[in-house]
């Protein structure tokens, strides 16, 4: 009875830790969903709105990347910030291009990045008409450091909803965009930008600050070269003061 009553112990556990394995197996699931992807176009402003799901059992780390090719050529690549997804979680990304002209026939491409997985969608778009802008801003004091970038931007007028957006740097790099709620008149504001680049070489970055609507525009070429020694202090120090006094 006692070898009786071991083996059925024994059986009772192994079918346990079965379905423990098993059940630990179903639990870590690695996936997402693209919910939705639309384009909005205001005059030569492309706004690119997506939703992710995470419908796995994994937390993971997203970003989204969105391409304008013209045919097979790559004309553009903007980044999103990225964000933590839950499992069950969505979020939303969105991501800006600023058209210098018309264009037909082009095509958005737009990536997701989890994890060590892609999710991809496409959609066709033309720019019909360019309306010409106003050039308002300030761009100046540009460093760039380890991971980052630093900058202060000056208007001549009061706006909200002010884009920043890198173009034109080096190809596999990643250079996250940024929307600033508001830009005070004739008041310097300092903007940092992440970048991650995938084998650091000096190089250059066209930033472009506009309005929503595309009536402001500015864009300045910079040269990316990390701040070193004394200067990289003494720059910290300037630009601090600048801030403060608003010069």
């Amino acid at each position: 009875m006692k070898s009786l009553a071991l083996l059925l112990a024994l059986i009772i556990f192994i079918v346990i830790s079965s379905a423990a394995v098993i059940e630990i197996e179903v639990r870590m699931k690695l996936d997402g969903k693209i919910s939705f992807f639309s384009l909005e176009r205001m005059n030569n402003i492309v706004k690119a709105s997506t939703e992710f799901y995470n419908t796995g059992s994994v937390a993971y780390r997203a970003r989204a990347r969105l391409d304008i090719l013209n045919g097979s050529g790559l004309i553009f690549s903007g980044w999103s910030k990225e964000k933590v997804l839950m499992p069950g979680e969505r979020k939303t990304f969105e991501i800006y291009w600023y058209s210098p002209s018309k264009a037909k026939n082009l095509t958005a491409r737009l990536r997701i990045y989890f994890g060590n997985e892609i999710k991809e969608v496409n959609k066709t778009l033309s720019i019909d008409y360019v309306k010409s802008s106003q050039d308002i801003f300030q761009i100046k004091n540009f460093r760039t450091y380890d991971g980052h970038i630093k900058f202060q931007i000056r208007a001549s007028q009061s706006l909200k909803d002010v884009i920043v957006l890198p173009s034109d740097y080096m190809q596999g790099w990643i250079f996250e965009q940024a929307k600033l709620e508001e830009l005070k008149a004739n008041k310097n504001t300092e903007v940092t930008l992440s970048y991650e680049p995938t084998v650091w070489m000096p190089s250059e970055v066209t930033i472009h600050v506009f309005s929503l609507d595309g009536k402001f525009h500015t864009s300045k070429t910079f040269e990316l070269k990390k701040e070193k020694g004394i200067w990289k202090y003494l720059h910290y120090l300037y630009d601090k003061l600048s801030l403060i006094l608003n010069f």
